[in-house]
């Protein structure tokens, strides 16, 4: 972690130009990646790690499509009227289900985020 002369911490901040600097938010100076006082490369990234419980789980079984219920929806893929659906908590408790649907004609799988 790099501090600023104010004593606030620096954070990357992305420029127009692609490049990327450290700024401080309390002050707005900014230190570049060759500057005297900070003569590091900075490169901003970002990994999202999901446990087994956070997946979200596609049906794939064909058997068990066939058993699930139907409803009128129209196929983005090839226009056919009828799909098999089901519902999971894909967000937060407070928040609608997501309802996924499989087209019976193409198997292609989309979901409606009510």
């Amino acid at each position: 972690m790099d501090f600023c002369e104010c004593g606030a911490l620096l954070v990357p901040d992305k420029q127009p130009d692609g490049s990327v600097v450290m700024k401080c938010n309390a002050c707005g100076k900014k230190i570049g990646a060759n500057s005297q006082t900070n003569s590091k490369a900075f490169e901003i990234k970002q990994t999202i790690r999901h446990s087994e419980l956070e997946k979200t789980v596609i049906i794939e079984d064909e058997n068990a499509v066939e058993t699930m219920p139907t409803a009128t929806a129209s196929c983005e893929k090839c226009g056919h009227h009828e799909a098999v659906y089901w519902q999971l908590q894909t967000r937060s408790a407070d928040e609608a289900t997501t309802t996924f649907y499989r087209c019976k004609k193409c198997k292609f799988t989309w979901r409606d985020y009510g």
